[in-house]
Parts: C-alpha cells; sequence; structure tokens
C-alpha cells in the first residue's frame, strides 16, 4: 500500500462536473507518492500535459503548471470520491481491455485500503503521446465511477449510457467513432499529438497557443479529422 504525501493544495478555474471523480498528479519515490497538483475536476488539462511530455511546451493554464515528472511505468493519479472501488475495478476492467488491444498497454489500479473511497491508478506513457488518447481514456475512467456497471465495450457508448445522458464531454458523432475505432487513429494522424483545425496540429503550428491545445479533446480531434 502506497503512503500519500499531499502538498499541493492548488486550487484551477474550472467547470463544474456531474461527476464526483476527482484527479491528484503523483510521482512515486520509494513507497511514496507525492503530489504534483491540487486535486482537478477537468480532464482538459491532461492535453496539457501531453504538450509537456512530447514536446516539452511548458505553460500554465487556469493556475495549471503542466511541467509533472513521470515515473518509468508512467504517470501516477491518485483518485478521489470513487463511488466503489469495486464496481470502478470492474468497470476499468472493460476499459483496458479495448486499451490493450488498440495500443497495447493497461491501466494499473491500486485500492488505498484505508481510503476506501480513492484508487491509484498509472497511466502508461504509451497513452501520454497524444491528446486524443488521453482525452478518450480520461473519459472513460470518469465513466467508470458513475453507479452503473458495463459488460462491455458496447455499453459505456449506449443511447443509454452515463456518458450519453449525464456527462456530456462528449457529443454524438465523436461518440460514435469512439465506439467504433477506440483507441485506433486513422494512419495518417499517428504521428501527431494534437490536432485541432485546419492548419493547426504538432505539424504544421508546434507551437500553438497553450488555449487550443487544452482544448483539444476527443470532440476537437474528431471533428477536424474527417471523420465519420
Amino acid at each position: 500500500m502506497f503512503k500519500l504525501k499531499i502538498t499541493h493544495d492548488t486550487t484551477y478555474a474550472e467547470m463544474g462536473q456531474p461527476n464526483p471523480l476527482r484527479w491528484r498528479i503523483m510521482h512515486k519515490r520509494g513507497d511514496t507518492l507525492f503530489s504534483q497538483s491540487g486535486l482537478i475536476k477537468c480532464k482538459d488539462f491532461f492535453n496539457d500535459v501531453v504538450a509537456w511530455r512530447v514536446a516539452k511546451r511548458a505553460f500554465m493554464m487556469y493556475r495549471f503548471n503542466n511541467q509533472v515528472k513521470f515515473n518509468r511505468e508512467g504517470l501516477y493519479l491518485h483518485l478521489t470520491d470513487v463511488h466503489s472501488n469495486k464496481q470502478f475495478a470492474n468497470n476499468l476492467l472493460v476499459v483496458n481491455e479495448r486499451l490493450f488491444k488498440d495500443l497495447g498497454v493497461s491501466v494499473t489500479m491500486s485500492s488505498l485500503f484505508d481510503k476506501g473511497d480513492s484508487v491509484i491508478i498509472t497511466i502508461p506513457h504509451k497513452v501520454w503521446t497524444s491528446t486524443y488518447y488521453i482525452s478518450i481514456l480520461s473519459l472513460l475512467i470518469r465513466a467508470c465511477n458513475y453507479q452503473c456497471s458495463y459488460e462491455g465495450w458496447d455499453d459505456v457508448f449506449k443511447d443509454t449510457s452515463p456518458l450519453k445522458t449525464v456527462d456530456g464531454a462528449i457529443n454524438d458523432k465523436a461518440r460514435a467513432y469512439v465506439a467504433k475505432n477506440g483507441f485506433k487513429l486513422p494512419v495518417k494522424f499517428r504521428k501527431l499529438w494534437y490536432k485541432s483545425m485546419v492548419g493547426y496540429n504538432s505539424s504544421a503550428a508546434p507551437q500553438a497557443s497553450p488555449s487550443i491545445v487544452h482544448n483539444n479533446g476527443v470532440n476537437d480531434w474528431v471533428n477536424n479529422m474527417g471523420a465519420k
């Protein structure tokens, strides 16, 4: 069981979220996880982390500093306000099955036995090479924390799922695309770490404004790559 050392109490300028799940970025040294951020509501901050991880683009958005440290196995996160650790873990198995199929990696999870409503996860480096990957994965991790259980991948995306009825972070076009394609991108886009409107991608405009990168989630990708 990990020890936690929380030294960050920064709050960020964020929109409200219907899901109570909160994220805190950590760094492991020995058997202790040290905080690198305050509690995060908005998963768009993880797009900023991709900019630092891949391109060494250092910036601050809404008081969030994207210069975080990675461990060899990936980035550790402390998740709080987990509805049910068991249900969350079972739902994460569904996500991991598709993640491994598409990218060959998995999220690992450790329960904090003295804190029944929080878990530690490790997101591997491969996911942090694209805002598309981390946007989808963080959305699905949040979906694991709604009070429902998923039998398989399609259950996460059906019209009666929380992604459609409660969450609201993914539009119908993007939801249909991810349901079909998962974490796979068309070959011509796989070398990009971000892809936004015409002329704005990591090849044509690697120094795009932080706000473009920050908002470059799955909706932005799908809407701007001619996906069907």
